[in-house]
């Protein structure tokens, strides 16, 4: 998933929200059809039969695998050329070029217009420069960085914890197991939602991408605070879709937001940092420890619970989305910035 979202941010300039939103729209979509079929599945093969068909569905991405082994050029000429002021005084303005190319055959006397005598092949315009200890050392004394962990760590981990505990919830307040378990689907349908339509939003509106961030983690926040206090199944299976709405677009806009203020080439750093910190409290889930001893464990109830994650954890996101927001408006965004890797001149 990483690296889909490195080529993502490398191919897409414009719409690089949208592009990004394609992936997380089939998590989505399968996360409509998957609750119901599964249980068809399991009521008439048993679990083990369940089991033995999802590993068959999973071994059909095999052959998906191989064909984008050597992907196929869509590109004839990526030149995309801008200019930024010269930081050392002198008045003039640097020129600014992409970094890829497409290398176009030549065509052979003899052979058909039709056909190349080489087959296409992609060759980077300038020599490509990789991630350093000094690039690493300078992310940890950026804002931003501090600003995007702590929010996708009360993201990640408030996501994880609602998940995992939906359908437990839904029968606390009442609601039949059969009932219950369309709970998914209904965040599911509002996640396939705020992966497509708003990240397409987002790209048309200036200074979209952080003011949309911070909008959903505010509606994470409020979705979840209102859940503790609607006990008919309507009204908490709307709030449950809303909630699925705002939580996929601050999971789709994730690695547009870290290649905006820290770089295309922190990204995997990023995502290293933010497994780390996740790390210990992951194997604190309900999934692992069990339902029952992990609500005993936080404070005994479901809507205590609930209450906890929505103010501490997304207050703490909404903070740092808003101050990420304001840096932004003060200063150059880093894909204009000069220093960055991906923006030198071309020599060749």
């Amino acid at each position: 998933m990483t690296c889909f979202g490195l080529y993502t941010m490398l191919y897409f300039d414009k719409y690089k929200a949208t592009a990004t939103g394609v992936k997380y729209a089939s998590l989505a979509a399968s996360g409509i059809a998957a609750p119901t079929i599964m249980s068809l599945i399991v009521n008439r093969y048993g679990l083990q039969g369940a089991l033995l068909f999802c590993g068959a569905i999973a071994m059909q991405a095999l052959p998906l695998v191989m064909l984008i082994k050597q992907p196929r050029p869509f590109k004839i000429w990526c030149h995309k050329v801008g200019t930024v002021p010269d930081s050392s005084g002198s008045g003039k303005n640097k020129q600014l070029r992409s970094i890829y190319a497409v290398e176009i055959p030549q065509l052979n006397q003899t052979s058909s217009p039709l056909r190349a005598s080489s087959p296409y092949q992609t060759r980077p315009a300038v020599d490509m420069v990789g991630i350093s200890a000094k690039s690493v050392a300078r992310m940890l004394v950026i804002p931003e960085f501090y600003a995007l962990i702590i929010v996708y760590f009360a993201v990640d981990w408030t996501g994880m914890i609602h998940t995992t505990t939906v359908v437990d919830y839904g029968r606390d307040k009442g609601v039949p197991l059969e009932s219950a378990n369309y709970l998914q689907t209904c965040a599911a349908v509002g996640e396939l939602l705020g992966r497509t339509v708003v990240p397409f939003l987002s790209d048309k509106t200036p200074f979209g991408h952080c003011m949309f961030a911070a909008a959903g983690v505010v509606g994470t926040s409020l979705m979840l605070f209102g859940m503790t206090f609607y006990q008919p199944f309507a009204c908490f299976a709307t709030l449950n879709a809303l909630h699925g709405v705002f939580q996929g677009y601050v999971y789709c806009i994730r690695p547009v937001l870290i290649t905006d203020y820290l770089g295309l080439e922190r990204l995997p750093v990023f995502f290293g940092f933010l497994g780390v910190i996740l790390m210990p409290v992951s194997l604190a889930n309900p999934a692992i420890l069990g339902k029952q001893y992990f609500f005993y464990w936080s404070l005994c109830s479901l809507c205590k619970t609930v209450k906890l994650l929505s103010p501490q954890c997304h207050a703490r996101g909404l903070v740092c989305e808003i101050c990420s927001f304001i840096f932004h408006l003060t200063t150059l965004p880093y894909s204009l910035q000069t220093n960055h890797p991906l923006h030198t001149q071309n020599t060749s």
